[in-house]
């Protein structure tokens, strides 16, 4: 019998470089970078498919701390174990630790000035769209049932019109995941 012939693992160095260039184009924090992060993971380097991306960032929110760090890390696990995630998350941190070291300077330098404050206040737009997309984007994905649409109009009611916190509704839906897996694992439950 032939041996199956394995595909050679990516390089550390590779890993680190695609997402130190998402890492140096982090505007607007950890959700704005997802439409950067998903474009090299599955257009540009084929490392996972698009709705691989979409489980990732789901789990990458189960965890604590920053999505985009925590995508990052999954990825790099999945390409090469812990050595993987190390590259992946020290590409993704490096290039933001030293402008935010140098932005920290200069904001202290310019805090007063004029120019600064519109700087800043034009960001806010570009970020808010970027986000907004990136929700079109998942929910595109994901309301392509009735269920998933329902569901995910659902969220954005409790979330923005309700006011119930995120974290809440992040546990309720792990616990209705766990909950619906469980049943359909265990044919005898359904019986009646």
């Amino acid at each position: 019998m032939a041996q199956q012939q394995l595909a050679a693992p990516e390089k550390l160095s590779t890993i680190f470089w695609s997402f130190c260039k998402i890492g140096a184009l982090l505007f607007g924090g950890g959700y704005a970078m997802l439409p950067l992060l998903e474009r090299e993971i599955t257009e540009h380097r084929k490392w996972a498919t698009q709705e691989e991306m979409v489980d990732t960032f789901a789990l990458a929110q189960l965890i604590p701390g920053v999505v985009a760090i925590n995508t990052s890390m999954f990825i790099g696990h999945r390409l090469r174990g812990w050595q993987g995630t190390l590259a992946a998350t020290l590409g993704v941190v490096t290039v933001p630790f030293f402008v935010i070291l140098v932005y920290a300077v200069a904001f202290d330098y310019f805090r007063d000035t004029q120019w600064l404050a519109h700087a800043t206040a034009g960001l806010r737009p570009a970020v808010a769209g970027m986000m907004l997309g990136m929700a079109y984007t998942l929910f595109r994905r994901t309301g392509t049932t009735l269920f998933g649409a329902g569901l995910s109009i659902g969220v954005v009611i409790l979330v923005l019109g309700l006011g119930v916190s995120a974290v809440h509704v992040i546990i309720a839906g792990i616990v209705a995941g766990i909950l619906w897996h469980g049943i359909a694992l265990f044919p005898e439950f359904n019986k009646k």
